[in-house]
């Protein structure tokens, strides 16, 4: 993997979960430690088109800053807040995150397993 990555490039994306209405997102893994595949921190791109990702809670803390695009975004139920370029966002482990996506949305999140 090249030490220098652009966070706007489209190449070797994976599909991501599926919004409830059907759209589509897309991951492209940037950097993960050398540690155990199920406790390795892991630094990844996502992309969505508009619509709702509800997640399950999670056993892992989740930092992410929006690159581009909209979405509200709502932790553990709370009331949703709008975010967009240049928002950053913690989830917290066991904390359920749901995003409504806007407008074509791209994140770059740090994902750390908590065991």
């Amino acid at each position: 993997m090249s030490l220098i990555t652009h966070v706007s490039a489209n190449e070797t994306l994976a599909p991501g979960l599926d919004s409830e209405e059907g759209a589509k997102s897309f991951r492209r893994l940037i950097w993960e430690d050398n540690g155990a595949a199920e406790t390795a921190t892991k630094v990844a791109v996502w992309i969505a088109e508009p619509g709702v990702y509800p997640y399950p809670p999670r056993d892992l803390e989740e930092t992410f800053v929006v690159l581009e695009g909209e979405a509200l975004c709502s932790l553990g139920g709370s009331e949703p807040e709008k975010i967009g370029p240049g928002s950053i966002v913690r989830v917290p482990k066991g904390v359920a995150p749901w995003l409504k996506v806007l407008t074509p949305f791209r994140k770059l999140a740090t994902v750390v397993p908590k065991p």
